[in-house]
């Protein structure tokens, strides 16, 4: 057995012949393979049991090969040497060490990653696969309530087909309400990570489980783990763990999940950082339109309200007479400053709205939408933009964005959808914008949802195509199991609408 000090392991000796025919064996040997050990041991070298070669392991003449002891996948250094026309071979057990290994270079490699990578989802699924090489997993999640507290979002898998992942919230609320036991969600309440063995078999044959059952049913898995994902004291989201047959997670794998889930939360945070820094960026910026608003508008409107007492005084004195020069003058000075008020109200309200579109146009204030709009939730975005769109910036160009953006937002907060299909063309005279997603069998109803959370939001975007003489209207798509927002204006040039032949 193992000592004390973890750098010293019982050593195989084993004599074989040329057939690879095992013809001693010392008792560490078999202590490492079994009762059963001669014969596992002709298979390391004899290929029909080998699961994979990895190179050397100790040094020159080294190698590394899998078998299976009881069940259990066991990793071999081994060496041969020849001797008398057979050949020793010493071999001994590095399955436990190579695993440290692997941990240690998967949480090296996922840090460097999180300090380097701007995108979000591709961060943490490449977290997730390096978790599932590290530890021979079947699956991982990595779910986050960042983007909207009332709604998982999956952020990150591997292991797993990814199909149906941005629609795993609503299938988990189903699992609910059929009564399912959601031991996940328990862990965002204690903060505390949850071990389960045998969950397979309890899952797939709970039919409250049914909803899931598609995503979780291949690989086969047999324990399940949740880690809580924590920063500043807060779980913040979960990761889960799905462990092959034959496996079991022990707290020195906890310990390892627990090290990545660390990662993930450096991660998120780092994301929600950086929107913080922009949030604050802008109201810095309001702040300064503020003081400039004061300094000029507020005291040109003060010296209006002076002028106009002064007149008031004037007329109630019943001692003007036509033309009087008094309140002609007095008229004329507040028509200079209601000018000069008036300018420099639009210059500053235009900087209090920030534009989306500002130095790029239409085309690249949608494409930089679906960018920003995958790195925070996952979502997939098909663009058909019109290079035309180039051009299309002002009032129009931010009402047909703020239009794109509303309907991305309630895809993204009400449905399930895991793609979105933007698509906007100069078509016929006309600038033609659509926004259809995916949303799936399970109860997405944009008109229904958006009046039920705020009442305002479809108001608004029909507000704002209707200021251009233009068409808006809402419909199902994708099979009718989607959501289309539609809209339609007449293209604009020079600040005249484009006749239509």
């Amino acid at each position: 057995m193992r000592s004390g000090n973890a750098d010293l392991w019982p050593v195989g000796l084993a004599l074989i012949d040329d057939s690879g025919k095992v013809v001693e064996i010392n008792a560490a040997g078999e202590e490492i393979l079994g009762c059963s050990g001669p014969s596992l041991l002709e298979g390391l070298w004899g290929a029909p049991s080998m699961l994979g070669e990895t190179g050397p392991a100790s040094g020159p003449g080294w190698s590394t090969g899998w078998i299976e002891v009881s069940g259990t996948p066991r990793e071999l250094a081994y060496r041969m040497q020849p001797s008398d026309g057979r050949h020793a071979v010493v071999f001994h057990d590095v399955t436990a060490r190579r695993q440290r290994e692997r941990r240690a270079a998967a949480v090296a490699r996922t840090a460097a990653r999180v300090a380097s990578e701007r995108s979000l989802p591709a961060t943490l699924n490449a977290l997730a696969r390096e978790i599932l090489q590290a530890d021979g997993l079947a699956g991982v999640q990595v779910l986050t309530n960042g983007y909207s507290e009332d709604k998982l979002h999956m952020l990150g898998m591997a292991g797993f087909p990814s199909a149906r992942s941005n629609s795993f919230h609503s299938l988990l609320m189903e699992c609910r309400e059929l009564g399912a036991d959601l031991r996940m969600l328990d862990v965002f309440e204690s903060g505390k990570p949850v071990v389960i063995p045998h969950r397979y078999a309890a899952i797939m044959s709970n039919p409250a489980w049914q909803p899931l059952h598609e995503l979780h049913r291949y690989p086969e898995w047999d324990a399940f783990a949740s880690i809580p994902i924590n920063v500043r004291q807060n779980t913040i989201g979960i990761l889960n763990v799905f462990v092959k047959p034959g496996k079991e997670i022990d707290d020195e794998a906890v310990d390892f999940l627990s090290s990545m889930a660390d990662q993930a939360g450096l991660a998120i945070d780092y994301a929600s950082l950086l929107e913080e820094e922009r949030a604050a960026a802008h109201r810095e910026e309001r702040q300064r339109l503020a003081r400039d608003l004061h300094d000029s508008v507020v005291q040109q409107i003060f010296s209006m309200g002076m002028l106009t007492q002064t007149l008031t005084v004037l007329l109630d004195g019943d001692n003007v007479a036509a033309g009087d020069p008094r309140a002609r003058s007095i008229t004329e000075e507040l028509g200079t400053i209601t000018g000069s008020v008036l300018k420099d109200l639009r210059g500053l309200v235009a900087q209090l709205r920030p534009s989306a579109i500002e130095g790029v146009g239409l085309h690249g204030g949608l494409t930089k939408l679906a960018a920003t709009t995958h790195r925070q939730t996952g979502v997939k975005f098909e663009l058909h933009l019109d290079p035309g769109l180039d051009d299309i910036d002002g009032e129009l160009g931010e009402d047909l964005y703020h239009v794109a953006a509303e309907a991305v937002h309630n895809a993204v907060k009400h449905s399930p959808a895991d793609l979105l299909d933007v698509r906007c063309a100069v078509e016929g005279g006309r600038i033609v914008l659509t926004v259809r997603d995916n949303g799936g069998p399970h109860g997405h109803d944009l008109t229904a949802a958006t009046a039920a959370q705020d009442g305002h939001g479809l108001g608004f975007m029909r507000q704002r195509i209707v200021r251009w003489q233009g068409s808006f209207e809402v419909g199902r798509s994708f099979g009718n199991v989607g959501t289309v927002v539609r809209a339609s204006v007449p293209f604009m040039v020079d600040n005249r609408f484009q006749e239509e032949e």
